[in-house]
């Protein structure tokens, strides 16, 4: 099992606007210490967090071996081009580190989808046809496309990608509808909230729509690890509704928290159910470097 790092980029769990160099040193350490990848996601108005391409670019100067995903990019709000050059160039700057992780949003982000001027309610259809197009105009060919949303007629991106057709693209999701387009576009599938038996029903149905389907199976998972299950549990839910800025009855889906040995048994829970990889977000408020450094002595270090 492989593991990443989500990277310190919120600027609600700080207090105040993120710190950009507290983010470029854990990501330094995360790669020293060998973890597979760090992860930046993407907020536009509900809270102050540093843009992925910007700081994974920043990211991108101060290491040479860890891969730099996002986790991550609203791709509906986004037109592909523009889309398809931020992560050309993204990709050409880290040498071919990069993974374009999309998602489309929870609910609680309508607002900054209708001050784009974006439809909530056909992000998943827009998804659709930006994905299509990324991996058309990734290829350097010319390309034409007709599609509800975009229309392009004999486009060629002159900017290559790094990495041959282009940064892997993986896709969240547990719905139906989620799940269908894992099959047709995904390089990788990135969940959240998942338990365990939850996660292997998925990823079966992932693999009944495109039997031959390969792609990296991984998952992001938010923790808080403690000897006092109790303190664990009350620091993980303050930091998400800080995170958020939202009030949770419960983070019983949306959080792991407890021992060291919890952890590791819960891991390899998800290692049995087919998990391959996985984004750690550390729902603490202590020294982000030192959680970096005690999960890949402690618990890490067993997979």
């Amino acid at each position: 099992m492989k593991f990443g790092i989500l990277l310190p980029v919120e600027g609600n769990v700080t207090g105040g606007n993120p710190d950009a160099g507290l983010a470029i040193q854990v990501a330094e350490r995360a790669e020293e210490l060998g973890y597979d990848s760090v992860w930046a996601g993407e907020r536009l108005l509900l809270s102050q967090r540093l843009d992925p391409i910007s700081i994974l670019g920043a990211v991108a100067s101060r290491t040479k071996q860890v891969r730099l995903g996002t986790a991550v990019m609203i791709a509906p709000l986004k037109h592909p081009l523009v889309l398809a050059d931020q992560l050309a160039s993204l990709d050409n700057i880290s040498n071919g580190r990069v993974i374009a992780g999309f998602g489309v949003g929870a609910d609680r982000i309508k607002v900054e989808y209708d001050n784009v001027g974006v439809s909530f309610l056909e992000r998943g259809r827009r998804l659709n046809e930006c994905i299509a197009i990324l991996k058309e105009i990734w290829s350097g060919r010319e390309i034409s496309f007709q599609g509800k949303y975009f229309q392009l007629n004999n486009v060629q991106m002159k900017l290559k990608p790094k990495q041959k057709d282009g940064p892997p693209i993986y896709l969240g999701g547990a719905k139906e509808v989620s799940l269908k387009r894992v099959a047709r576009f995904a390089d990788g599938w990135m969940p959240i909230e998942l338990a365990p038996k939850e996660y292997e029903s998925a990823l079966k149905k992932i693999q009944s729509y495109q039997p031959a389907k390969s792609f990296e199976k991984s998952l992001y998972f938010t923790l808080n690890i403690q000897e006092d299950r109790d303190s664990a549990k009350k620091e993980a839910h303050r930091f998400l509704e800080t995170y958020y800025n939202v009030k949770f009855p419960s983070i019983e889906k949306m959080a792991f928290y407890g021992t060291v040995q919890d952890c590791i048994s819960r891991l390899e829970e998800y290692s049995s159910a087919g998990v391959g990889m996985v984004v750690v977000r550390f729902a603490s408020f202590r020294d982000q470097v030192l959680e970096v450094e005690s999960f890949k002595e402690q618990i890490a270090s067993r997979f």
